[in-house]
């Protein structure tokens, strides 16, 4: 997703892509904040709570680095 920035044939194109780049990382910070904190940690004893989408988003980016 991140070649069609370079590959965008206008600003607004690439302005586009961008705030829907942005968008899918916010939502998908957040979808992994509260399962984390709702799922995960209720069963897991040695997992602590995220409490700032800081947290979140470096999680999101350690797990997207394993994934890859």
């Amino acid at each position: 997703m991140i070649a069609n920035i370079l590959n965008c044939r206008s600003d607004e194109e690439c302005l586009k892509l961008i705030v829907t780049i942005f968008l899918i990382v916010l939502i998908q910070m957040l979808v992994l904040r509260f399962l984390w904190n709702n799922a995960l940690v209720k069963h897991v004893s040695i997992l602590k709570p995220i409490t700032t989408l800081l947290d979140a988003f470096i999680l999101s980016l350690g797990m997207t680095l394993l994934r890859n």
